[in-house]
């Protein structure tokens, strides 16, 4: 499954918002320095996910706002995240 995301980081929240089935925002609170940022989206998306981290990486935009992610295996689709 590929899911797009719009991220913000550098935010003083730390939450993720259903965009639609294959979109969400995300706010984290590291910044967009090394690869810290993108970091900290892999792990709010493990947990939300409940999946390993191991099972999600970037596809494309790492270094950009719009970000694409591959979500390998089966993730458990929390409802109030993914309807």
């Amino acid at each position: 499954m590929i899911l797009k995301v719009k991220a913000h980081p550098k935010s003083k929240k730390r939450m993720l918002k259903k965009i639609s089935d294959t979109a969400v925002e995300v706010w984290v609170h590291e910044e967009p320095i090394e690869g810290r940022a993108n970091k900290a989206i892999i792990e709010l998306l493990s947990e939300e996910l409940e999946i390993p981290k191991s099972l999600i990486s970037i596809k494309s935009g790492s270094a950009s706002k719009q970000k694409s992610f591959e979500i390998q295996g089966k993730p458990k689709m929390p409802r109030d995240l993914f309807g």
